[in-house]
């Protein structure tokens, strides 16, 4: 899964004639989002797109408890406009907790630090008579978000028990949360998984979307994960809750972009800097670079410019270029790297078929 990436190569002063535009990705992006910004974003889905983003600024400022829970159920909530029920959403969720405890205790695990681990990975991925025999799955159908954003709901998987890598990884949290257990969300190109430490203290990666842990080189590997994206916390990273609530702030302009067709306003400025301040080493560096060069390029337009090798006597727009050409550098030395919709999907499809002959097997 993914959110749609507008970057294009990164753009150095000595290379001004070669850029603005030139390239195909991203034009028709461009032009759908300076077409979308001729209209206002209808009351009722900015009201609750506003709702979202002010509650969450909240909890990252302390003025209200930082709940992951509540955060997803905001992003969710403006997204499907406030149809929502808080207490229906809450209640569901916080009626599988006292399943989760009975589950440690009917086995004489609670003196262990990962029981309630145990009990959320079993009650999610297996079929046993605590779920009535419905284990949550992945939603192979609609696994690529961009098509379908309701595929990472925790909503929609509450109703449904399927949903993609942002859904499953993102229930596991919220149950362990829940029952007190720690779960990290961590993230690469594309894809959530959910990072927790052994009775030893080992870090294992568990992927809720196969059910099963892989080795830290196999993510690397298969998600085009650096050493540079490791370190500086981009990538991989188990996120502390108050990095897993600025992360939602990026599920908040994903979907605000599938409901406005916009990238770039004064709401999506709003959001990814409050994010940036929790969360520097995030996304939202993209989400900020897609900004600052759309509005760049629209000023070009405006003024009738040829690209970008023509605003060297414009001091005004040279100082945006200089912005925007340090957000790019910024993530590229944070080593920012995405993949590819055909490669995802053909690492979807090849997890189906080895599913579908384990069960057979069975």
């Amino acid at each position: 899964m993914k959110y749609l990436i507008y970057i294009l190569p990164f753009i150095f002063f000595s290379q001004l004639n070669a850029q603005f535009y030139s390239l195909e990705q991203g034009r028709d992006d461009f032009q759908r989002s300076r077409n979308a910004l001729t209209q206002p974003v209808p009351t009722h889905i900015q009201t609750h797109f506003n709702i979202a983003i002010n509650e969450i600024d909240q909890m990252l400022k302390g003025e209200k408890p930082l709940s992951f829970k509540r955060a997803v159920y905001l992003v969710e909530n403006a997204y499907y406009e406030g149809k929502i029920s808080w207490k229906e959403y809450n209640d569901e969720i916080l009626s599988i907790k006292p399943i989760l405890n009975k589950m440690i205790d009917d086995r004489n695990l609670r003196q262990y630090k990962t029981a309630g681990n145990w009990a959320v990975f079993t009650y999610m991925s297996d079929s046993i008579p605590e779920n009535d025999f419905k284990p949550y799955q992945y939603d192979f159908e609609n696994f690529m978000s961009d098509s379908d954003k309701e595929s990472c709901m925790v909503s929609r998987l509450l109703k449904t028990r399927k949903g993609n890598c942002r859904a499953l990884p993102y229930f596991y949290k919220i149950l362990a949360d829940e029952v007190g257990v720690e779960a990290f969300i961590a993230i690469v190109p594309m894809h959530c998984y959910v990072k927790h430490r052994d009775e030893q203290g080992n870090w294992w990666n568990l992927e809720m979307t196969t059910g099963s842990f892989s080795r830290s080189s196999f993510i690397m590997e298969t998600f085009n994960v650096s050493e540079t994206a490791i370190k500086s916390g981009l990538f991989m990273k188990a996120l502390s809750d108050t990095e897993s609530v600025a992360y939602c702030i990026y599920d908040l302009l994903s979907y605000y972009e599938d409901k406005t067709g916009r990238y770039s306003d004064d709401f999506i400025k709003k959001c990814y800097e409050i994010g940036l301040q929790y969360y520097p080493n995030s996304q939202l560096q993209v989400s900020k670079a897609n900004d600052l060069q759309f509005r760049l390029s629209s000023k070009i337009i405006e003024k009738g410019l040829k690209g970008y090798s023509d605003i060297v006597n414009y001091p005004e727009l040279m100082n945006e270029f200089e912005a925007m050409n340090s957000t790019f550098k910024y993530l590229s030395e944070i080593g920012y790297t995405t993949m590819k919709n055909e490669d995802y999907e053909k690492m979807v499809h090849e997890v189906k078929n080895k599913q579908t002959k384990l069960n057979s097997e069975k």
